[in-house]
């Protein structure tokens, strides 16, 4: 939670027409030390911000507002009909795997790799 308050303020007090600045300020969030390590910081955050977000400050705000006031859906996670797509990274410092683990335990372990999800798409003629 104070992650997105910290978004809150920072995307607060940047101007409009710099919606970049809020993307500097996180960039630990946001790269792995890994990757940082191979390419620069300022390349690293060119790369991410080549394609236009249409999204504006006041979205922004709105979009962690609508996070820090979510409704704790855990337990029913299993009547969810439909597949649920759970993005995680094993250096990603806001959504690490233990985060996705009451996701897999309340669908009974069921677990794709997207490797695994595209395969599968790959391989079914139907899908194609």
């Amino acid at each position: 939670a104070s992650v997105l308050h910290d978004c809150m303020n920072v995307f607060s007090c940047s101007p409009p027409n710099r919606p970049d600045l809020p993307i500097y300020f996180f960039s630990r969030f946001l790269f792995s030390p890994t990757y940082l390590s191979s390419v620069s910081t300022p390349l690293a955050l060119n790369l991410y911000t080549a394609v236009h977000n249409p999204i504006t400050l006041q979205g922004r705000i709105a979009l962690c507002l609508g996070a820090l006031s979510h409704i704790d859906l855990r337990n029913n996670l299993k009547e969810i009909p439909v597949p649920i797509i759970n993005v995680q990274g094993t250096q990603d410092a806001l959504v690490r795997p233990m985060h996705t683990d009451p996701f897999i335990s309340k669908r009974d372990g069921e677990t794709k790799s997207i490797h695994r999800c595209l395969q599968a798409h790959a391989n079914n003629p139907k899908a194609r």
